[in-house]
């Protein structure tokens, strides 16, 4: 069997198709870099925005037009649109049901080989970096959001479960890996034994010797003193990605957020005493209902004083199924619009403030993708702060490989560049 596989959405919903490559390899198929290679086409989709959702539908019909493989769609816009996603897909699988694929698919096959010696080659949906799910589901009802519906309460993957999935990927010489969730701060919870995510990271740590483990998105009320102590661990990069969503406590309780800005402000003042040169970004949504121009100006206010390295803005759009769609006072597109253009502005600028500190430093790049002009190669990868960074080298290949390099300035992009290094081994 030969498999293409493809996704709209988050780092989760590539953990899950980096894991299912794996699985169905061991099975004894083939994982297809290109989707006219395959007999069979699994697509990961997403319902997180209606453009998510719009998205997964134009990319089912994309495949089924363009390509003779059996389809088949999964995931969180599937789970909330089955019927649709049924008629558009030879297969529909719902998310309870997407870690039995391998199962489905292969069902007199189990799997051969405890280690794989290669990461599957996914085509434009490869990563340098490993992707690991640690939990899904989420046990809060953020009105705009059908995660719950969607995925369901709170479940953790098991420790043992977590280190097999990072150890194999250490032996296929993976130097990243990124830890993903619906709700990463919530691992641990559903256990009963009070263990919690700093309890698995140090697992981790002990248990392997992967050079770089990283945080997704982690919910402010996730992040306690034992998880902000293991940052002092140099191979726990510096970086956290900590939802804000809107800076008026109004807003904030419409959108059911059990936080107030008093003490998201607090836990960043916590964060940044207990630890050193640690980038702090954030997602916010511009025009969510009842945002008032008055409400808005503090929102934005509030976002100023917390002084975010970066940030993602998102629009608000209302999802059918979702308890916003429903409020009252809903924001005219254009203000929406109008809004974000302003906080994205805000970001580039403190992105910009905040690569303008690294100059003159050095930093370890982990090398991802190179491009080649003007006689020279471009290698491009990130610093352990989640900040991307080029360097120009003739080596053949840097690929996957962690460079230490001096930052030397910006381009006219505002892309960090480094020196063309010398070279140390030791850890690449």
């Amino acid at each position: 069997m030969n498999v293409y596989l493809d996704m709209v959405g988050c780092r989760l919903n590539q953990a899950e198709i980096d894991a299912l490559a794996l699985e169905l390899t061991r099975r004894g198929a083939k994982i297809v870099p290109n989707p006219g290679l395959a007999d069979t086409i699994i697509i990961n989709t997403c319902c997180v925005t209606k453009k998510a959702c719009a998205d997964s539908r134009k990319m089912i019909r994309h495949y089924r037009e363009t390509a003779q493989a059996r389809l088949i769609s999964t995931g969180c816009w599937v789970s909330v649109a089955l019927e649709e996603a049924a008629k558009l897909s030879d297969a529909a699988i719902a998310n309870p049901e997407k870690e039995q694929l391998p199962e489905f698919l292969m069902p007199d096959s189990g799997s051969t080989t405890s280690r794989s010696v290669a990461k599957p080659n996914l085509g434009k949906r490869s990563r340098t970096r490993g992707f690991v799910k640690i939990q899904d589901g989420c046990d809060n009802s953020c009105s705009y959001c059908l995660t719950t519906i969607a995925r369901g309460r709170s479940h953790s993957k098991s420790v043992d479960e977590v280190l097999a999935r990072v150890q194999d990927l250490e032996a296929m010489g993976v130097k990243e890996i990124v830890l993903t969730g619906v709700q990463l701060g919530s691992w641990g919870k559903d256990f009963g034994n009070c263990q919690r995510l700093s309890h698995l990271l140090l697992e981790i740590l002990d248990q392997t010797s992967i050079p770089r483990i990283r945080l997704s998105s982690i919910e402010p009320w996730d992040v306690d003193q034992s998880l902000i102590s293991v940052f002092k661990n140099p191979r726990l990069c510096p970086h956290l990605h900590i939802p804000l969503q809107n800076g008026a406590d109004q807003i904030l309780r419409s959108m059911h957020r059990p936080i107030k800005t008093s003490r998201y402000l607090e836990l960043l003042e916590e964060i940044r005493a207990q630890t050193q040169d640690l980038s702090i970004t954030t997602d916010i949504i511009a025009g969510f209902p009842g945002e008032t121009d008055e409400l808005f100006d503090e929102s934005f206010e509030f976002i100023r004083k917390c002084q975010f390295n970066g940030g993602h803005v998102f629009s608000f759009s209302p999802m059918p199924g979702s308890a916003a769609a429903e409020m009252e006072n809903q924001v005219h597109e254009a203000v929406i619009k109008k809004r974000a253009r302003r906080l994205i502005q805000h970001f580039d600028e403190q992105a910009i403030l905040t690569k303008e500190k690294m100059v003159g430093s050095e930093v370890e790049v982990l090398i991802e993708s190179r491009k080649c002009f003007g006689g020279k190669t471009i290698w491009t990868g990130f610093a352990e702060n989640y900040i991307k960074v080029s360097l120009s080298s003739d080596r053949n290949d840097l690929s996957n490989r962690i460079i230490r390099t001096k930052i030397k300035g910006m381009d006219e992009k505002g892309h960090l560049i480094g020196l063309e290094p010398d070279f140390d081994d030791r850890k690449s």
